[in-house]
């Protein structure tokens, strides 16, 4: 099994298709809740480092200076992330809780679909 070495965030490349474009609110959303509250989502990469899913949270991450922790799948465990740092029911400044909702509303507002990579993609699928 050939795979490449993944150690730093610049050995992940991204999706040089994504049909996500992304908004400029989703980026700042994103962007604000890295700074915040740091990583709290996995994102997916093949064995040769091609984003597969968490583009824009790459992105914005590299522009932070967020370093990586690789672990390695054949998809047949779920990739479970303990921020041990957080306490959702007993944290008086919410700040799990708050996370909760930036994790949700960052996919909300940073979809934007490029039509066109959309029907070569559903061509090819």
């Amino acid at each position: 099994m050939n795979r490449k070495d993944i150690s730093s965030i610049e050995d992940l490349t991204p999706d040089p298709h994504n049909a996500n474009k992304g908004t400029q609110k989703g980026a700042r959303l994103l962007e604000d809740s890295l700074t915040r509250f740091g990583a709290a989502r996995s994102i997916v990469a093949d064995k040769n480092g091609f984003v597969i899913g968490g583009n824009k949270t790459l992105e914005t991450a590299a522009a932070l200076g967020i370093p990586i922790r690789t672990v390695h799948t054949k998809g047949k465990e779920l990739v479970v992330v303990v921020r041990d740092d957080l306490d959702l029911i007993d944290d008086p400044e919410k700040k799990a809780r708050a996370l909760a909702y930036y994790d949700n509303r960052v996919g909300e507002v940073d979809l934007d679909w490029d039509p066109e990579a959309l029907l070569a993609d559903i061509g090819d699928i």
